[in-house]
């Protein structure tokens, strides 16, 4: 679970295993065992946008649950531009 900062005060919780598990919609005939990713029925508890940092683009953080940015849209967090860098120190 992932949890993001909607405004100052607000959170929201996101499950990462299944879109599902973060969906309203009742007796629904997408759900299946294995984890969803993508449904075009999708309707989540209450909507919330958020507006890209690196790009501006506004994105549905519900969408991007492969995600490991939550601030950048699904497209700028694939994107190699945007990958951070890591560095490693060695010290003997």
């Amino acid at each position: 679970m992932v949890r993001i900062q909607v405004t100052e005060h607000r959170f929201i919780n996101i499950h990462r295993s299944s879109l599902c598990d973060n969906c309203s919609v009742q007796n629904c005939t997408s759900l299946i065992d294995s984890r969803v990713t993508d449904c075009r029925d999708f309707k989540p508890i209450f909507s919330v946008f958020l507006k890209c940092r690196a790009c501006g683009r506004i994105y549905d953080p519900y969408r991007s649950l492969c995600s490991l940015d939550y601030e950048l849209c699904p497209e700028c967090n694939h994107s190699v531009d945007n990958a951070p860098s890591i560095t490693f120190v060695c010290r003997e």
